[in-house]
């Protein structure tokens, strides 16, 4: 009897002091670990477990909590049991598009990142964020190329080609060209490499490589730099936020695409994208100084969809709700894209709402409700409100509601765009909620261009 009562003892303290899994990688005080559904990790002696994927949201057990939490493409960390966690893939989001490479540090069924709260992600005084604030430098995180933002086909790379976006962009349009909005070194790292060879027609960009000095193996990319503002070169040292040069940008918008890569070889140009990390998380606590939700509000406002990207920072207002900005379409596990369709005729643009969107690609899904809800976090009041509705490409029929009340129902043709008459609306949930009805058929698409709105009183 004693000697079982030993060997329960023992097993029970057996389980307390689980070892803790071995990350896969880690970038600063962030974890990377694989794991697929049914397994557990153990970090600080605490347990997670994936339970479940549907699409790109995943059932995790942590302790003895249990959340649904989906791919962080610009989603900001959970706190639970004093840990920070974050899903930074999963294979239905891998299985989305063509780029299967630029996701290789996934080979489970999903790639879970934990930290420690009390630990920042990145610590401050060894990292910055990549963009100086000297020129007064101002991040609204709404570009519709955040990671891993599915972009759907992009035949321009190869025929057949489904793209997800390779890191993150920033707009700088206002310093294309000029010396302004400098880039710097994220931390203290070495030059690997400068491109600027016959990247564009316009022989005017650079691609700048640089590795981590204090984790090897971590390279940072910095693409669309003005390759006559270029201040480093091959073999460098840099010191965190030493300046690397500044922006020219594509034929239609000025900014920045920054990514950070885990490979055990040095990145080749061609190969500059191959095993992407996730790390929104983090430059997001770069810029805020925090990876908990602020509540962005709003009392007026003009919100356009799907325009020329030049013209508005590339938002287009195509992707799901974020707290932290305050506005989004309500979408569920049912869409793995997690956004809408959006189109774009010269500099205009609508998103365009289907029962079924994305119909012949990987990212098909159909929209359980015959309707879409565009939400925005306002104060409690009484708004006035109108939308543009219609779409620029095709034949289009809406029905739309402003927080219930009715504004009109629009059978459009092909580029036809309607004002809505403006409606009184009173909101006492601080969220002004648009609906747009869609053909329950799929005939027809649903299309909106622009949602204006101030508080009345």
């Amino acid at each position: 009897m004693i000697f079982i009562f030993l060997l329960l003892i023992s097993g029970s303290f057996a389980v307390k002091a689980q070892n803790p899994a071995t990350p896969d990688f880690t970038w600063g005080n962030a974890s990377y670990f694989n794991i697929n559904t049914g397994e557990s990790i153990f970090f600080d002696e605490t347990e997670i477990k994936l339970l479940q994927l549907d699409n790109h949201f995943n059932k995790i057990k942590i302790g003895t909590d249990t959340l649904w939490l989906k791919v962080s493409r610009r989603t900001l960390p959970v706190t639970v049991k004093g840990l920070r966690i974050f899903v930074a893939d999963n294979k239905n989001v891998k299985t989305l598009t063509s780029d299967f490479q630029n996701h290789g540090l996934l080979t489970k069924d999903a790639l879970i990142c934990i930290s420690d709260v009390n630990q920042p992600l990145l610590d401050v005084n060894q990292y910055i964020f990549p963009v100086s604030f000297n020129d007064g430098f101002l991040w609204n995180t709404e570009e519709d190329s955040h990671m891993f933002s599915y972009l759907g086909l992009s035949e321009w790379i190869s025929k057949g080609y489904y793209r997800s976006h390779e890191g993150i962009d920033f707009d700088l349009h206002d310093a294309r060209g000029i010396q302004k909005h400098w880039i710097v070194a994220v931390e203290n790292s070495t030059v690997v490499w400068v491109e600027d060879k016959n990247l564009y027609r316009a022989g005017k960009e650079a691609c700048v490589l640089l590795e981590s000095t204090s984790q090897p193996g971590i390279y940072y990319v910095y693409k669309h730099l003005y390759n006559k503002n270029v201040t480093v070169k091959k073999g460098q040292k840099l010191v965190r936020g030493e300046p690397i040069g500044t922006i020219w940008g594509d034929e239609v918008w000025g900014h920045l695409h920054f990514a950070v890569v885990k490979s055990d070889t040095v990145p080749t140009y061609e190969n500059r994208y191959l095993n992407l990390v996730n790390g929104f998380p983090q430059i997001y606590e770069l810029y805020f100084q925090q990876t908990y939700n602020y509540s962005k509000n709003f009392t007026k406002g003009k919100i356009s969809f799907g325009k020329l990207r030049s013209l508005n920072g590339n938002q287009k207002n195509a992707v799901a709700f974020e707290d932290y900005s305050g506005k989004g379409w309500l979408l569920g596990t049912w869409n793995t894209a997690d956004k809408v369709e959006s189109v774009e005729k010269g500099e205009e643009g609508n998103v365009r709402l289907k029962k079924r969107l994305f119909e012949g690609s990987k990212a098909a899904c159909i929209n359980p409700n015959h309707w879409y809800d565009y939400e925005i976090n306002v104060q409690n009041g009484v708004y006035r409100i109108r939308a543009k509705v219609g779409d620029l490409l095709m034949p289009s029929w809406q029905k739309i509601d402003f927080e219930g009340v009715n504004a009109g129902t629009w059978t459009l043709s092909e580029g036809e765009q309607k004002w809505t008459s403006e409606r009184i609306v009173k909101v006492n949930d601080r969220k002004l909620t648009v609906r747009i009805y869609v053909d329950e058929t799929n005939q027809k698409p649903a299309g909106i261009s622009e949602i204006v709105f101030q508080q009345a009183y």
